[in-house]
């Protein structure tokens, strides 16, 4: 770091490689610090863009290239759940359904509503509270629903094939995946694959080994047609793993899952029949509530889940369409071109101001603490919890993460020991290096926020776009 030389003599810096959380840096040297880690030789093919505001004050403390349009993979799920929150609240429960047409009961309805948690236990659970209304035989059973929502075009051939997209659908059952336990065998043997919610609808190609401790541990899946590749290597001897592979057309495996679970209430089911409706029949006869929105958000903040942002947008486009890019323009985020929830697309464009608009919107709302230790924690937890570990901003940084191929994006809060909390988006696209060595790049900058200081002087407004 170059800017050390005139902030630091040289035995304070052995003193900062050693114990960075020890080093302080005064508020009107932040700018500075800042634009000469951009300017690293290192970084210059790629675009970057920052912005740091004082969230107190609103005071701006830093601006490079905080009006350009940036990719910003994942930070996309920001918007989607700042909009579901505004618009539904911390409460708000997705119900599915079963109904019907009273009064013979012969035709029943099981609708869903987008609830991206429903599970197989939830559906045997449903069939066993109809089965105690005294039902046992059903003509025909509707499942409404059942149809994929249009998949966003612009994903990449990458993300389909190696199941990082998700497939929404009214109606899901186990995020349309298959929820596969890997168990390691004998040394050199094939890796057991089991599935616990009943037989495997497609073909599984079971690439993966078991290693001795030496070796690396990895899982990975791709879907190919009707084929699904599992490869990976687990320790000899390890404990089991779990791994969630989404079905590119998960139909036959919502009505295997359907027959399964009414036939282990005890319930013949004669008929299946697929509808495309988002409406029960008039009787409801068992509804199934989802928990609550401030719970169903954890996946999408903490573990960055794609299934369930894109499911939370295809909700609330049905709910209300256009929703989300109205909510971003009435806080004063006019400039967003979104096309889905997850931020899978390489068509998603916001800048670092809006970013930073919307999370300080946020800190105004009811829902701030709730989205506060929504956010994965510095060192601690989420996608954040092998980062900033031994650093000043573990335990201080509270984020959301990004990630593309050429694309790194972190956006959230700091609370330096010293100094009063900011608010702060960063960004970098087309970087020319490794996603690690971007990402390590972008976290010293994230450490510079937390080891901020007010010192003795005024703070400055710096803004160094050039």
């Amino acid at each position: 770091m170059a800017w050390l030389r005139w902030l630091l003599p040289p035995v304070s810096i052995l003193v900062l490689l050693v114990s960075p959380a020890a080093f302080s840096l005064c508020r009107q040297d932040l700018a500075r610090a800042l634009q000469q880690e951009i300017q690293n030789p290192q970084w210059q093919r790629g675009q970057w863009g920052m912005v740091v505001r004082d969230l107190t004050t609103g005071d701006l403390l830093y601006d490079y290239q905080g009006e350009k349009l940036f990719l910003v993979a994942s930070n996309v799920k920001l918007t989607t759940v700042a909009a579901a929150l505004d618009y539904w609240g911390a409460n708000h429960r997705f119900i599915t359904t079963l109904s019907a047409r009273s009064p013979d009961r012969t035709t029943l309805r099981l609708q869903g509503s987008f609830d991206p948690s429903f599970s197989s236990q939830d559906l045997q659970q449903m069939a066993v509270r109809l089965a105690q209304e005294g039902i046992r035989q059903i003509q025909v059973l509707e499942i409404g629903g059942i149809t994929p929502v249009r998949m966003e075009p612009t994903w990449a051939i990458e993300d389909l094939t190696m199941g990082y997209a998700a497939v929404v659908t009214r109606f899901s059952v186990n995020q349309n995946a298959l929820n596969l336990k890997v168990i390691p065998q004998e040394l050199a043997q094939p890796l057991a694959l089991r599935q616990p919610e009943g037989s495997l609808p497609w073909p599984v190609v079971n690439e993966t080994r078991t290693v001795s401790t030496a070796e690396a541990e990895f899982l990975e899946s791709e879907v190919r047609g009707q084929q699904m590749i599992v490869r990976g290597q687990l320790h000899v001897g390890s404990e089991p793993a779990e791994m969630r592979i989404p079905l590119p057309q998960p139909t036959s495996y919502l009505q295997q899952q359907v027959q399964r679970a009414f036939a282990q209430a005890g319930i013949q089911v004669r008929q299946i029949r697929l509808v495309e409706t988002a409406d029960p029949l008039p009787d409801v006869l068992v509804p199934h509530a989802s928990p609550p929105l401030a719970e169903l958000i954890l996946p999408i903040l903490q573990e960055s889940d794609n299934f369930y942002a894109e499911m939370l947008l295809a909700a609330l486009e049905a709910a209300q369409p256009g929703y989300r890019q109205r909510y971003l323009e009435r806080i004063g985020v006019p400039v967003a071109v979104l096309v889905d929830g997850s931020g899978l697309s390489r068509q998603n464009w916001l800048t670092p101001h809006g970013l930073v608009t919307l999370l300080q919107h946020i800190e105004q709302t009811n829902d701030a603490s709730l989205w506060r230790r929504s956010l994965p924690l510095a060192g601690r937890s989420g996608t954040l919890r092998q980062r900033f570990r031994g650093t000043a901003a573990q335990d201080r940084v509270w984020a959301k993460t990004g990630t593309l191929r050429g694309v790194v994006a972190l956006a959230g809060y700091v609370e330096p020991l010293q100094d009063r909390p900011l608010v702060f988006s960063i960004v970098v696209n087309q970087g020319g290096q490794a996603t690690g060595e971007l990402r390590a790049g972008l976290d010293r900058m994230v450490v510079l926020l937390a080891q901020l200081q007010s010192c003795d002087h005024i703070p400055m407004r710096v803004n160094s776009n050039f």
